[in-house]
């Protein structure tokens, strides 16, 4: 029998080595093959399947323009409304591992004729999301769109998202108009709640005064900026420091003397966040009560938090900020209090001197968490 050499031996110890690691590469690559046909059926199947149900798009090869519908609100038009804004986020999303995947490239204002101050700021801050992965490099041309539209987007600070803006320097000359004023958005990060002092003093500039209760909606939307540092954007949700955000602005009826306060994130939203808080224990005693098909509807949920009485950090000297936002309204003795997150609602309204708490539960999810204040000020 033949002696195999030493350099022999090296050689069919290499050549073994290089085979095991090519199937290992070769199996990775049909992995990562795998998850990029699986990400590209999936969104590129959604798109096609919403369009169908209402949803304008045109497409161009994996390009999709996007045409807003004549009316976004999230009273009476909220399944339209989610569905235009969830299509944005979706197909705004920077991470693209093919390029069969679709992805935006416009969003057509020409149809739209009504916008909610509430729709206005969460389509300004899917927008922004949009402008921040793209590095600020989204154009734009408002001169066929409603010019109510335009001037109500443009005292919201919409058109501030972008370096080429057409209006800059123009000022308050712009040759349009909107019947209710409203404070320019307000973008903050997590942790920065200070900004919330800016509101103050956008609403005292809309309304000519000062609210009465002040503090109550301050130490509210403190407790929101907080819970939103907390607990919107988890570590394992593997969310870019870039897209921890929350937004906040306000809008004023001068005719119906109705102040309404919106703040908005796009975080992972209560419904989530809540079994993970160190309050979850507290909120069973109160899910007890409820049918067990029940417990883990949206609005079930919604309702367990604003109903407990501290919030999910379990801090002693924290945890009224919700309670605060229900005292803002029963204050003022007219208005309401709505909070919108994922597939639930909760809506807490008074109306001369009599409480009335609703819940709802919707086919589409919102994405992140949306509170809404809503009061009549003293004619």
């Amino acid at each position: 029998m033949k002696k195999i050499t030493s350099k022999r031996r090296k050689r069919d110890a290499w050549i073994a080595y290089l085979h095991r690691t090519s199937n290992s590469r070769s199996h990775k690559r049909n992995r990562r093959r795998k998850i990029i046909n699986d990400e590209f059926l999936k969104l590129n199947a959604w798109i096609q399947q919403k369009s169908q149900e209402g949803l304008n798009i045109t497409v161009r090869g994996t390009r999709v323009m996007l045409t807003l519908p004549k009316k976004m609100n999230f009273s009476n038009h909220y399944e339209l409304t989610t569905l235009y804004l969830t299509a944005i986020r979706k197909l705004a999303e920077k991470k693209r591992k093919s390029k069969k995947v679709f992805k935006l490239a416009a969003v057509y204002f020409d149809d739209l004729e009504e916008l909610s101050t509430s729709a206005a700021l969460v389509l300004t801050a899917e927008i922004s999301k949009w402008d921040d992965s793209v590095r600020s490099k989204l154009a734009f041309d408002p001169n066929r769109w409603n010019s109510k539209i335009v001037r109500q987007l443009y005292d919201l600070g919409y058109f501030d998202l972008f370096k080429n803006n057409p209006f800059k320097g123009l000022g308050k000359d712009i040759n349009y108009f909107y019947d209710v004023k409203l404070v320019p958005y307000i973008k903050g990060e997590c942790g920065d709640s200070s900004k919330a002092r800016i509101l103050k003093k956008g609403i005292r500039e809309i309304v000519g005064e000062d609210v009465n209760k002040w503090t109550f909606l301050h130490s509210g939307l403190t407790e929101a900026v907080t819970n939103v540092t907390h607990h919107a954007y988890p570590d394992e949700g593997k969310f870019s420091r870039r897209d921890k955000n929350w937004y906040l602005s306000g809008s004023f009826d001068e005719k119906q003397k109705v102040l309404k306060i919106v703040f908005y994130d796009q975080g992972i939203g209560i419904p989530k966040s809540l079994p993970a808080s160190k309050v979850w224990e507290k909120a069973l005693v109160f899910l007890s009560k409820i049918p067990i098909i029940d417990r883990k509807k949206d609005e079930v949920l919604l309702k367990a938090a604003v109903e407990m009485d501290r919030t999910s950090t379990g801090m002693n000297d924290r945890g009224k900020g919700l309670q605060d936002l229900l005292e803002f309204i029963k204050q003022r003795d007219n208005g309401y209090l709505s909070i919108i997150s994922h597939k639930g609602l909760y809506k807490y309204s008074m109306k001369r001197g009599r409480e009335k708490v609703k819940s709802v539960s919707f086919e589409r999810s919102l994405l992140g968490t949306l509170i809404i204040w809503n009061v009549v000020l003293e004619k």
